[in-house]
């Protein structure tokens, strides 16, 4: 069995658990258990086997246990702790990826490296002569004087590698948590440590030290804390049910100070951080494409979609800009800045992406130690050589900027210290005006909004995390945490923490903006248990419908809305637009003539009626709509494909073949213009005009069967004006002929 294959036998294991298919997952273990060859977890399989079929068997008898449910949820939780078990000891001896084979260096020379990493913390945690730390450190027992950073990343690789965590380090970590002399960058690592320890291996100890970090509230700590706290419970929600201790300890941070604003935010940063593009990428490459193959081939044909292109999720409603108006605080104008710096995150990220391969990013730790100006690691990068530029004035600055992320910081101060000298001075001068002017937007934010600093401090967190999970070399041996779904309603630690509507309405309207129209919906629905007169609660969630490729539930949705208030235009357009995605022609039809009524110069409405007139095979009418459109737009050009198809069925044969000729000046490939023109030409008694046009579309086709197809679609078309049912099959195998000899 290779890594693959444990991971996957893994997955099923926690899935059959999760299920409540407790034989399936037991045979599964047994598995494992024979791949690892540890026997000993044989004998506890058996007890866990013994301890199900006791349950079953009292589960129907005449006498109830009434704690019956709490044994059944122990014995989940001691299934699921055996098979991580049996995984990470699997993977750790086969993997040969980078983090297994660090983490095999590591258990080699385990009670070493233990001993001096703990000594250190314990150092740094009850010395008295912290200014002697500072310095180096006795390692071991020897005499042996080690950089301070070069022992935090002892003490976090120790952290993030030990799967569960003994007594003495869960001691010695909660009286780090508590020291008065730890500094709180080193802190900050170490919550990292804990963070990154707890996504790769499930441990109740680890959230009890994020809890205990939150409790704690030393700025700059805190905040990671939660965030882990956040990542954590996102990968493990569903087994919050199976430790009361997570619910308890959950429970408890009700009392924190600005729990759901906290909540929010790393809600509003994470969603930031994610690559929106994601959603608009699945409407166009899964949604819209299955939609389409459900359309008549009419709309491929004449492509009448795209006259007036609507880009869905694009046509909103414009009386919701008020909806933030209750929520000022919301987007802040430090929301905004910070947003703007969320949008150029690509360009950051191309920026430094080539400035992450300095030795300095060789230490996986240093992807999470936050900037400060003291840190060893830089200082030889801050002057130059004699009199060379100091970079001091500028690195002090960096620090309290929120400009960039702790990551980013790090590559500018490298990059800069590398540079020569004429440069550096010139771009010092550049940057240090820069951070000037960020601080003063930063400073007015702060007094404004005191909220504004705990949200900058996320952001910057999320961004290390972003860079570390999309740019360190070892990227794919990681979870990335930024594929996880942040599921309000699906996640009980989330769930938990947010009660007031008012917030939960932020969310759903910040995913709402963003175009996480899935997770927006949820909300928007139970919102609307608790008040179903609110029309644009209605509109939302018919909106969301309408992206997620769900134009039943839209239409249904929009109809309701209506009812509330009925004949807006902008609903009128959304009922016409459901309608015609449902191939309900009639119904567009007659909402598109109510929006005519309010509109009649919108040329998209006259467009839309000409698309239903032609479905309904009315093409006297949709002419008209179409002419109209083509004096109104004369720019248009795509107009002229459905005015030469109308054309053609109404047996105007000059005026399209007058369209299409113009129509393939500007598109000479386009199969369905080459074979509607061959159409034309036939009718025209010019059949061999015809077949040249029929044998340049077919040379455009993807296949034979792809021309055969549209061919046939239009049987009905040509026998209509006078072509014979038997000229037609015999043309079809003269095109397949002429094909057949290229």
């Amino acid at each position: 069995m290779d890594a693959i294959a444990v991971k996957k036998t893994y997955s099923q294991i926690a899935a059959n658990l999760h299920d409540r298919k407790i034989l399936d997952a037991i045979d599964k273990i047994r598995l494992l258990i024979s791949e690892s060859g540890k026997e000993y977890f044989a004998d506890m399989l058996e007890q866990q086997s013994v301890t199900y079929e006791n349950i079953l068997k009292h589960s129907f008898s005449a006498v109830k246990d009434p704690e019956r449910e709490k044994v059944f949820f122990f014995l989940i939780r001691n299934l699921l702790e055996m098979a991580d078990e049996l995984q990470e000891s699997i993977l750790t001896e086969k993997d040969p990826g980078n983090i297994f084979s660090l983490k095999r260096q590591l258990e080699r020379s385990r009670r070493v490296e233990r001993r001096e990493a703990l000594a250190y913390l314990e150092s740094l945690t009850y010395d008295t002569e912290l200014a002697d730390i500072l310095q180096g450190i006795k390692m071991g027992g020897d005499d042996t004087i080690v950089s301070r950073e070069d022992a935090l990343v002892k003490v976090f690789n120790i952290i993030w590698l030990s799967d569960k965590y003994s007594e003495s380090e869960m001691e010695l970590l909660n009286a780090a948590c508590e020291s008065k002399k730890l500094p709180w960058h080193d802190k900050s690592l170490i919550v990292s440590a804990l963070t990154l320890s707890l996504l790769r291996y499930f441990d109740t100890n680890k959230f009890s030290l994020l809890f205990r970090f939150v409790k704690a509230h030393e700025e700059f700590v805190w905040q990671r804390a939660m965030t882990g706290l956040f990542l954590g419970f996102l990968k493990y929600c569903d087994r919050f049910y199976l430790y009361p201790i997570l619910k308890e300890q959950t429970l408890e941070l009700l009392n924190f100070h600005n729990i759901e604003k906290n909540i929010e935010a790393l809600l509003v940063q994470f969603t930031k951080t994610r690559e929106t593009e994601s959603v608009s990428k699945k409407w166009k490459e899964e949604i819209l494409p299955r939609m389409m193959k459900l359309r008549p081939r009419i709309e491929e044909k004449l492509d009448l979609e795209n006259i007036f292109k609507d880009e869905f999720g694009e046509d909103k409603n414009p009386d919701w800009e008020t909806v933030f108006e209750d929520a000022p605080d919301f987007l802040d104008k430090l929301q905004e800045f910070t947003e703007m710096q969320m949008e150029g995150m690509d360009v950051f990220m191309s920026a430094f992406s080539q400035l992450k391969n300095f030795p300095f990013f060789q230490k996986i730790s240093n992807w999470f130690v936050p900037f400060y100006y003291e840190n060893q690691s830089i200082q030889p990068y801050l002057k130059g050589s004699d009199d060379g530029v100091d970079l001091s004035p500028l690195v002090q600055k960096l620090e309290q900027t929120h400009f960039m992320c702790n990551s980013d910081k790090y590559s500018f101060c490298i990059n800069l210290g590398m540079i020569p000298e004429q440069q550096k001075n010139m771009m010092m001068n550049m940057a240090s005006a820069e951070m000037d002017s960020v601080s003063e937007v930063e400073k007015g934010d702060e007094l404004i909004n005191e909220f504004a600093k705990i949200k900058s401090i996320y952001t910057q967190y999320f961004q290390d995390l972003y860079r570390f999970y999309k740019l360190h070399p070892w990227r794919n041996e990681f979870d990335d945490v930024f594929l996880m779904e942040p599921d309000v309603f699906e996640n009980p630690f989330l769930e938990n923490l947010l009660t007031d509507p008012k917030t939960t309405r932020n969310i759903a309207e910040f995913y709402f903006d963003k175009k996480f129209y899935p997770y927006a919906l949820k909300i928007f629905i139970s919102l609307l248990e608790r008040d179903r007169s609110n029309i644009e609660l209605f509109e939302k969630i018919a909106f969301c419908y309408e992206n997620l490729g769900d134009f039943e539930n839209a239409l249904d949705y929009y109809k309701r809305a209506d009812i509330i208030e009925s004949g807006r235009l902008w609903i009128i357009k959304k009922l016409a637009l459901s309608s015609k995605f449902l191939n309900r022609w009639e119904d567009a039809l007659m909402y598109y003539r109510e929006a005519e009524k309010q509109s009649p110069d919108d040329l998209k409405i006259q467009a839309n009626i000409g698309q239903c007139l032609i479905h309904l095979e009315n093409y006297e009418e949709a002419l008209q709509y179409y002419f109209k459109v083509e004096v109104l737009a004369p720019e248009n050009q795509k107009t002229r494909r459905p005015l030469a198809w109308c054309s053609f069925l109404i047996g105007k044969f000059d005026t399209a073949r007058d369209y299409f000729e113009r129509l393939l000046q500007n598109d000479p490939g386009n199969r369905f213009d080459l074979m509607n023109l061959g159409h034309v030409y036939w009718c025209m008694k010019q059949d061999d005009k015809a077949l040249e046009y029929y044998n340049k579309s077919l040379s455009e086709s993807k296949n034979l069967k792809d021309f055969e197809n549209s061919f046939h679609e239009d049987r009905r078309h040509l026998i209509r004006s006078g072509i014979s049912a038997f000229d037609i099959d015999l043309m079809m195998e003269y095109v397949k002929l002429n094909a057949s000899r290229k």
